[in-house]
């Protein structure tokens, strides 16, 4: 019994690095590539995990055992569940860079009451969309709500700050940067 047990482990192993996305344990947990994620969302992702993630990728290069399929479901599934495998027990799980920016659905009266209260009692760092400084082109209500909302997110997200701002923002994993304005990302 345990003979076939071991084989059976081996079995489900082997197969779990082809095509994680479909096979399944009753006790075993697999990471796999959201199936309706973009293909810009999954390259960004598996960029992440097999560069500063720390997930093992070498076995989805050209030569490797698990290179086929070569495609933008298969090796980032194998990529997410290295990731997982080896982090799972250490309660890490991946955090993407995410930015804080003006919902471009939102009106302008809420943008400005979000801004003043940000800039206010908020404690954002408003100094940069002020005249002569690298944020304030374009002078628009929504970039600068966007370079605020940011300031402020980054600075209070890890003591439970968000980026809510009663429906004005929302979080993006594309840097918002641009020219000399630089949006920060505190890990």
């Amino acid at each position: 019994m345990e003979t076939l047990m071991a084989k059976l482990m081996v079995l489900i192993l082997f197969l779990s690095m082809i095509a994680p996305k479909r096979v399944f344990a009753e006790y075993g947990q697999w990471c796999i590539a959201d199936p309706e994620s973009s293909d810009d969302e999954l390259q960004a992702a598996l960029n992440w995990a097999c560069g500063s993630g720390g997930a093992d990728c070498s076995k989805i290069q050209v030569n490797q055992p698990c290179y086929y399929q070569n495609t933008l479901e298969d090796h980032p599934s194998y990529a997410f569940n290295s990731y997982f495998q080896k982090f799972k027990h250490r309660g890490v799980f991946a955090e993407y860079e995410q930015w804080c920016i003006a919902d471009p659905q939102g009106s302008d009266d809420e943008l400005q009451a979000a801004l003043n209260w940000a800039c206010g009692s908020g404690g954002a760092d408003c100094s940069k969309i002020q005249v002569n400084q690298p944020c304030y082109y374009p002078n628009t209500l929504k970039d600068h709500a966007s370079y605020v909302f940011n300031s402020y997110f980054q600075k209070f997200k890890h003591r439970g700050g968000s980026c809510f701002f009663r429906g004005a923002a929302i979080t993006t994993e594309a840097d918002p940067s641009h020219g000399s304005c630089h949006f920060d990302f505190i890990p």
